[in-house]
């Protein structure tokens, strides 16, 4: 019973066809060698934190258009009350039950993209995942995942077999029990567990077992999946050891929610307070297919994702971390605008996409898509999701997007800047700001300031016109030199203002765009 367990908790994270039923094992299999260390990530500590709302969720009425008079003819017995919606702007507002995630709006820390899709969507939930997932057009899906083409990108498989790539923990980790197709590459990208010390136990007890070279397979009509089955077993032992390590390292500062979310968050901010330098984490969140019993059932899982997401942030303000965390929330499609007979909303196509966390640029982007010029009775998206992704590799992850998405897409400036601390320099005596290097820059340039006490700051970049165009950091900072980066997509070339202030102090640098 133990190796059957065991079998069945590889299977997932092999991303094998037992996950997902279209994929065929040829493809799965094909180069698969075993799960790399990868040396390759940049070391800059940043991480990805991937929410899915499995199901297609109805994002009208969780970003309400409470300002359109034809949300409520179409949804007479639906619509999100005018006086419940959490207004943002005057034209919408969050859904009541997502309150916690005001303060993070407020604070600049949640940004709220509106009418994202994807040209001739696909209603159903199998295909439209799996366009999500592989960043695919929709009549030409591709065989690997976004994140596994970027991985593969970061640190190429070698073509011999062997790999030079060092790293501490798998470069990306599912919470569940199913690993993500979206980390699909030519080698297998991450591992899946629900409790790392479950996973831990559960390996443990196959260490009698597992020897340093595997014997050779036995010769059967399934002996490759057979290789790919031992060879994932095998990453999952040299693993082990260091999520355990990094789970038992860390606590979570604050309590959170018994619920399923809110417990994978947990358990993602452990491991990242705990040290594991894994890169991308996937949590998900399933029952969006609200066919029927819409407000109940969607005010339940709308509490659960601000519940969960509004603990997690203070999680990782409390420990430290919160600098160097992004979130971003997405589903396999929207909802038809239109109330069905049962109560609810059927499959539909654009959504909204949240993204969260301290590097986030807060706010809302793009207009609200029509309510009255439809496409057969569906909302038309206003943004290729694949700009999210573009944006999320150039500008969080570091990477050229052209290569893992397959073309070029214009990108929103999503990620307003970064900041780090120096260990390496005194507390200085006096407030300081560095000029930025490089000066002239394109598209990105770093500098370092200075605090000679904690103190609460905002650091803002203006335009030659005196115009805020991206707030880089707001809030309380350590005594201390730290560093920022401004990556400036998107904005024209000029001379930009860059200003700290707060607390008495009001310090500014001049910045040159040169493109």
């Amino acid at each position: 019973m133990r190796r059957r367990e065991f079998i069945q908790c590889l299977l997932p994270m092999a991303g094998l066809p037992v996950v997902f039923p279209m994929w065929s094992v040829a493809k799965t299999l094909g180069g698969a060698s075993q799960l790399q260390r990868f040396s390759g990530v940049p070391d800059d500590g940043r991480v990805l934190v991937l929410v899915q709302l499995a199901g297609g969720n109805d994002g009208l009425n969780m970003i309400v258009p409470h300002a359109h008079d034809a949300y409520y003819s179409m949804r007479p017995k639906l619509a999100i009350a005018q006086n419940e919606a959490l207004d943002l702007n005057g034209e919408i507002g969050l859904h009541p039950a997502l309150q916690p995630l005001l303060p993070l709006f407020n604070d600049g820390t949640l940004a709220i993209v509106q009418g994202v899709g994807y040209p001739n969507p696909n209603r159903s939930h199998f295909k439209s995942t799996d366009i999500w997932l592989t960043a695919s057009d929709s009549n030409d899906l591709q065989d690997t995942g976004w994140l596994g083409r970027y991985f593969d990108q970061v640190c190429p498989p070698d073509e011999g077999g062997e790999t030079q790539c060092v790293g501490t923990g798998p470069p990306a980790i599912q919470i569940g029990l199913t690993s993500s197709l979206a980390l699909l590459g030519k080698n297998p990208k991450g591992i899946a567990l629900r409790d790392p010390l479950a996973f831990y136990n559960l390996i443990s007890r196959q260490g009698q077992d597992h020897g340093g070279d595997p014997s050779p397979e036995p010769r059967t009509t399934a002996e490759r999946e057979l290789a790919f089955l031992r060879e994932t077993a095998a990453a999952a032992f040299e693993y082990a050891d260091e999520i355990k390590q990094a789970a038992d390292s860390s606590e979570n500062a604050v309590a959170y929610p018994n619920e399923s979310l809110a417990e994978q968050l947990a358990t993602v901010a452990r491991l990242i307070a705990g040290g594991l330098n894994t890169r991308v984490y996937i949590v998900s969140l399933k029952g969006f297919d609200t066919h029927a019993n819409l407000l109940s059932r969607h005010r339940s899982l709308m509490q659960a994702l601000g519940e969960a997401i509004a603990a997690f942030q203070q999680d990782i303000e409390k420990l430290g971390i919160a600098d160097r965390v992004a979130g971003m929330v997405f589903s396999e499609f929207g909802r038809r605008v239109n109330e069905n007979a049962s109560q609810g909303t059927d499959h539909g196509t654009a959504a909204p996409m949240l993204f969260f966390g301290r590097p986030i640029e807060g706010g809302i982007y793009g207009p609200h898509p029509s309510l009255t010029d439809l496409d057969h009775n569906d909302l038309k998206f206003v943004y290729d999701f694949r700009q999210m992704y573009a944006a999320v590799l150039q500008d969080w992850l570091n990477t050229d997007p052209v290569p893992v998405l397959g073309a070029a897409y214009p990108t929103l400036s999503l990620f307003g800047g970064t900041t780090g601390m120096s260990d390496r320099q005194p507390i200085p005596q006096e407030f300081f700001i560095s000029q930025n290097y490089p000066n002239p820059f394109n598209p990105s340039t770093s500098l370092e300031y200075g605090l000679p006490r904690s103190a609460e700051i905002e650091i803002v970049v203006y335009n030659a016109l005196g115009r805020k165009v991206a707030t880089l950091f707001k809030g309380t900072q350590p005594a201390g030199v730290h560093r920022i980066s401004w990556h400036a997509n998107g904005h024209a070339s000029g001379t930009y203002i860059l200003r700290l202030h707060g607390q008495g102090v009001n310090l500014q640098r001049k910045m040159q765009l040169l493109k």
